[in-house]
């Protein structure tokens, strides 16, 4: 039996502090999104939740609004709550995948390792000189 390894779905730096909204049980939360990938984020609210949470988001992209059920994480790096995505439906699907496609082409994608952040540098620089 071959044995996949697992690949981390890319992560970006959300831009322009967008807002979303977080609906747990009858509450309602207003939160600033961190980072977003195609399984999850990290949002930043005005209260901790526990991990195991399950809530409703609502977030607006540049791909037009959508919402899905998430599961919230533990804390993320800072003050920012992780949450994975849960469900969500083909039309939500497709406008998550556009605005991550949006982002990566804006290069907000967050690096992994060292060697990574060096390769960016190194491609901004010679870009310059070639101009």
């Amino acid at each position: 039996m071959i044995k996949q390894k697992r690949v981390r779905s890319p992560r970006f730096s959300v831009p322009n502090k967008e807002r979303v909204v977080v609906s747990i049980e009858a509450k309602q939360f207003n939160g600033t999104l961190h980072l977003l990938s195609r399984t999850g984020g990290a949002v930043r609210l005005d209260k901790r939740v526990a991990s195991g949470t399950l809530a409703d988001i609502r977030i607006n992209t540049v791909s037009g609004n959508f919402s899905a059920s998430i599961e919230f994480l533990q804390m993320a790096n800072g003050n920012a709550q992780a949450f994975r995505f849960i469900a969500m439906g083909a039309v939500e699907r497709k406008r998550l995948e556009e605005a991550l496609n949006k982002m990566r082409e804006q290069g907000l994608a967050v690096d992994k390792t060292p060697l990574d952040q060096f390769r960016k540098l190194a491609r901004r620089v010679l870009s310059r000189i070639e101009r």
